[in-house]
């Protein structure tokens, strides 16, 4: 399972191994950051923050009419120096520009999964929203099934009271439900009764 973003000059990757563990690489402008973080830490709870373009678009409007009054600023001066005139096309150029990077600017939107020793954080437009949910929903799947499987496994030489605390923990926290905290607490008695 991988999942590779962009978000401007950011590019993250998200490979999944099968031996449980979660490969992280993330390469910025200067910096580079890789490490592997084993699924049981990762968070089982989604956070999403996402941001509106409005207030961009308000400023970039603001931009291009500036940009757009410097050149018509050109048209009706009179006289003036050639210097005045390419200071001011070349300064309504670089408002016009600036108006333009407000469109593209990438929004700092994100899918973070905490709740966990590690946090890991999404970008949550790329490739798509859809893609970046159901590969965090996949994660988390996995993580609480291992998670499971590891704190349910039934083994009379762990005292009861261990046991029964680790199913409460996993009750509390949405890895089984009252049915299979009924059924493992059985099986576990029974183990022990037959010990």
């Amino acid at each position: 399972m991988k999942l590779i973003q962009k978000s401007g000059i950011r590019r993250k990757e998200f490979e999944f191994l099968n031996n449980g563990e979660l490969i992280v690489k993330e390469k910025r402008f200067l910096k580079t950051t890789e490490f592997s973080v084993n699924i049981e830490h990762i968070g089982t709870k989604k956070h999403i923050e996402s941001h509106s373009r409005t207030g961009l678009k308000i400023v970039a409007s603001f931009f291009f009419l500036i940009a757009f009054s410097s050149w018509i600023a050109l048209f009706f001066e009179e006289k003036s120096e050639i210097s005045e005139n390419i200071l001011l096309a070349i300064s309504g150029l670089f408002i016009f520009g600036l108006g333009v990077s407000c469109f593209y600017a990438p929004l700092n939107n994100f899918l973070t999964l905490h709740g966990g020793q590690v946090n890991i954080q999404f970008f949550l437009d790329s490739p798509s929203r859809q893609n970046v949910e159901d590969f965090a929903d996949r994660i988390i799947k996995i993580s609480k099934e291992k998670i499971k499987k590891k704190y349910t496994r039934i083994d009379p030489d762990i005292p009861e009271d261990v046991f029964m605390q680790q199913l409460h923990w996993l009750l509390n926290n949405d890895y089984i439900n009252e049915q299979e905290y009924a059924e493992k607490k059985n099986d576990y008695k029974i183990s022990k009764l037959t010990r």
